[in-house]
Protein backbone atom coordinates (compact mmCIF):
# COMPACT_ATOMS: atom_id res chain seq x y z
CA UNK A 1 0.00 0.00 0.00
CA UNK A 2 2.73 2.46 -0.98
CA UNK A 3 0.48 4.23 -3.48
CA UNK A 4 0.02 7.93 -2.63
CA UNK A 5 -3.77 7.57 -2.42
CA UNK A 6 -3.45 5.23 0.57
CA UNK A 7 -1.06 7.44 2.54
CA UNK A 8 -2.42 9.63 5.33
CA UNK A 9 -2.15 13.32 4.44
CA UNK A 10 0.57 15.25 6.28
CA UNK A 11 0.85 18.97 6.84
CA UNK A 12 3.96 20.06 4.90
CA UNK A 13 6.50 22.36 6.49
CA UNK A 14 6.42 25.91 5.14
CA UNK A 15 9.33 26.61 2.80
CA UNK A 16 11.91 29.25 3.63
CA UNK A 17 11.41 32.42 1.56
CA UNK A 18 13.44 35.60 1.17
CA UNK A 19 10.57 38.09 1.09
CA UNK A 20 8.61 37.15 4.22
CA UNK A 21 6.58 40.39 4.07
CA UNK A 22 5.01 39.38 0.72
CA UNK A 23 3.61 36.05 1.95
CA UNK A 24 0.21 36.73 3.52
CA UNK A 25 -0.87 33.08 3.81
CA UNK A 26 0.81 29.67 3.91
CA UNK A 27 -0.06 29.17 0.23
CA UNK A 28 1.81 32.39 -0.61
CA UNK A 29 4.95 30.91 0.98
CA UNK A 30 4.82 27.93 -1.41
CA UNK A 31 4.21 30.21 -4.42
CA UNK A 32 7.02 32.54 -3.40
CA UNK A 33 9.44 29.65 -2.82
CA UNK A 34 8.80 28.42 -6.36
CA UNK A 35 9.21 31.94 -7.76
CA UNK A 36 12.51 32.31 -5.85
CA UNK A 37 13.68 28.95 -7.21
CA UNK A 38 12.97 30.12 -10.78
CA UNK A 39 14.61 33.50 -10.19
CA UNK A 40 11.36 35.48 -10.48
CA UNK A 41 9.84 38.16 -8.30
CA UNK A 42 6.13 38.50 -7.53
CA UNK A 43 4.18 41.10 -9.44
CA UNK A 44 2.96 44.13 -7.51
CA UNK A 45 -0.51 43.86 -5.98
CA UNK A 46 -3.38 44.71 -8.32
CA UNK A 47 -5.12 48.04 -7.86
CA UNK A 48 -8.64 47.97 -6.41
CA UNK A 49 -10.42 48.32 -9.78
CA UNK A 50 -8.44 45.45 -11.29
CA UNK A 51 -8.96 43.30 -8.20
CA UNK A 52 -12.73 43.79 -8.29
CA UNK A 53 -12.89 43.21 -12.05
CA UNK A 54 -10.98 39.92 -11.67
CA UNK A 55 -13.30 38.77 -8.88
CA UNK A 56 -16.41 39.56 -10.92
CA UNK A 57 -15.16 37.77 -14.02
CA UNK A 58 -13.90 34.75 -12.07
CA UNK A 59 -17.03 34.28 -9.98
CA UNK A 60 -19.93 35.33 -12.20
CA UNK A 61 -18.34 35.71 -15.64
CA UNK A 62 -19.37 39.35 -16.04
CA UNK A 63 -17.48 42.59 -15.41
CA UNK A 64 -18.68 44.99 -12.71
CA UNK A 65 -20.76 47.98 -13.69
CA UNK A 66 -19.31 51.47 -13.41
CA UNK A 67 -21.45 52.14 -10.33
CA UNK A 68 -20.25 48.89 -8.67
CA UNK A 69 -16.63 49.92 -9.30
CA UNK A 70 -17.25 53.39 -7.91
CA UNK A 71 -18.98 52.04 -4.80
CA UNK A 72 -16.11 49.63 -4.17
CA UNK A 73 -13.49 52.34 -4.55
CA UNK A 74 -15.43 54.59 -2.17
CA UNK A 75 -15.64 51.86 0.50
CA UNK A 76 -12.47 52.28 2.59
CA UNK A 77 -13.34 49.59 5.14
CA UNK A 78 -10.93 46.64 5.49
CA UNK A 79 -13.85 44.29 4.76
CA UNK A 80 -14.78 45.96 1.45
CA UNK A 81 -13.35 43.17 -0.72
CA UNK A 82 -14.70 40.30 1.38
CA UNK A 83 -18.16 41.96 1.32
CA UNK A 84 -17.96 42.06 -2.48
CA UNK A 85 -16.96 38.38 -2.63
CA UNK A 86 -19.88 37.42 -0.37
CA UNK A 87 -22.26 39.46 -2.54
CA UNK A 88 -20.95 37.80 -5.73
CA UNK A 89 -21.31 34.31 -4.23
CA UNK A 90 -24.91 35.17 -3.30
CA UNK A 91 -25.86 36.13 -6.88
CA UNK A 92 -27.74 33.62 -9.04
CA UNK A 93 -25.15 34.28 -11.76
CA UNK A 94 -22.53 32.50 -9.63
CA UNK A 95 -24.37 29.17 -9.91
CA UNK A 96 -25.15 29.78 -13.56
CA UNK A 97 -21.49 30.31 -14.39
CA UNK A 98 -20.12 27.35 -12.46
CA UNK A 99 -22.92 24.92 -13.32
CA UNK A 100 -22.03 25.51 -16.96
CA UNK A 101 -18.65 23.85 -16.40
CA UNK A 102 -20.27 20.81 -14.78
CA UNK A 103 -22.76 20.59 -17.64
CA UNK A 104 -19.78 20.29 -20.00
CA UNK A 105 -18.35 17.46 -17.87
CA UNK A 106 -21.68 15.63 -17.76
CA UNK A 107 -22.25 16.20 -21.51
CA UNK A 108 -25.55 17.92 -20.79
CA UNK A 109 -27.83 18.41 -23.77
CA UNK A 110 -31.37 19.60 -24.37
CA UNK A 111 -31.61 17.45 -27.49
CA UNK A 112 -30.38 14.11 -28.82
CA UNK A 113 -28.58 15.68 -31.75
CA UNK A 114 -29.22 14.48 -35.28
CA UNK A 115 -32.03 12.07 -34.56
CA UNK A 116 -34.79 12.04 -37.17
CA UNK A 117 -36.78 8.91 -36.36
CA UNK A 118 -37.59 9.65 -32.72
CA UNK A 119 -38.28 12.57 -30.41
CA UNK A 120 -35.21 14.81 -30.51
CA UNK A 121 -35.74 16.65 -27.23
CA UNK A 122 -35.08 15.57 -23.67
CA UNK A 123 -38.38 17.03 -22.43
CA UNK A 124 -37.34 17.66 -18.80
CA UNK A 125 -33.64 18.35 -19.27
CA UNK A 126 -34.04 21.81 -17.77
CA UNK A 127 -34.73 20.21 -14.36
CA UNK A 128 -31.15 18.90 -14.22
CA UNK A 129 -29.75 22.23 -15.37
CA UNK A 130 -31.78 24.09 -12.75
CA UNK A 131 -30.76 21.57 -10.08
CA UNK A 132 -27.08 22.14 -10.90
CA UNK A 133 -27.44 25.91 -10.68
CA UNK A 134 -29.21 25.63 -7.35
CA UNK A 135 -26.62 23.14 -6.04
CA UNK A 136 -23.82 25.63 -6.73
CA UNK A 137 -25.77 28.57 -5.35
CA UNK A 138 -26.71 26.60 -2.21
CA UNK A 139 -23.07 25.47 -1.75
CA UNK A 140 -24.15 21.83 -1.69
CA UNK A 141 -21.32 19.70 -0.19
CA UNK A 142 -19.37 17.91 -2.91
CA UNK A 143 -20.00 14.40 -1.57
CA UNK A 144 -23.77 14.96 -1.63
CA UNK A 145 -23.48 16.72 -5.02
CA UNK A 146 -21.96 13.56 -6.50
CA UNK A 147 -24.14 11.09 -4.60
CA UNK A 148 -27.37 12.73 -5.72
CA UNK A 149 -26.26 12.56 -9.35
CA UNK A 150 -25.52 8.86 -9.33
CA UNK A 151 -27.86 7.47 -6.67
CA UNK A 152 -30.64 9.90 -5.72
CA UNK A 153 -33.20 7.30 -6.73
CA UNK A 154 -31.73 4.85 -4.18
CA UNK A 155 -31.81 7.34 -1.30
CA UNK A 156 -34.74 7.82 1.05
CA UNK A 157 -35.60 11.36 -0.01
CA UNK A 158 -38.74 12.76 1.57
CA UNK A 159 -40.62 16.00 1.18
CA UNK A 160 -38.55 18.88 -0.17
CA UNK A 161 -35.51 16.61 -0.52
CA UNK A 162 -37.19 14.91 -3.48
CA UNK A 163 -36.09 17.84 -5.61
CA UNK A 164 -32.68 16.13 -5.66
CA UNK A 165 -34.12 13.44 -7.94
CA UNK A 166 -33.51 15.94 -10.76
CA UNK A 167 -29.79 15.28 -10.22
CA UNK A 168 -30.27 11.95 -11.96
CA UNK A 169 -30.13 13.89 -15.20
CA UNK A 170 -26.39 13.32 -14.93
CA UNK A 171 -26.96 9.71 -16.00
CA UNK A 172 -29.75 10.26 -18.49
CA UNK A 173 -28.88 13.38 -20.48
CA UNK A 174 -26.19 13.40 -23.14
CA UNK A 175 -24.14 10.42 -24.17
Amino acid sequence: ARHWAFQAPKEPALPEVKNTAWAKSPIDAFVLARLDQAGFKPQPAADRRTLLRRAFIDLIGLPPTASELEAFEADASPQAFSKQIDALLARPAYGERWARHWMDVSRYSDTKGYTFQEERRFPYSYTYRDWLIRAFNDDLPYDRFLTYQVAADRMNLAGAEQRHLAAMGFLTLGR
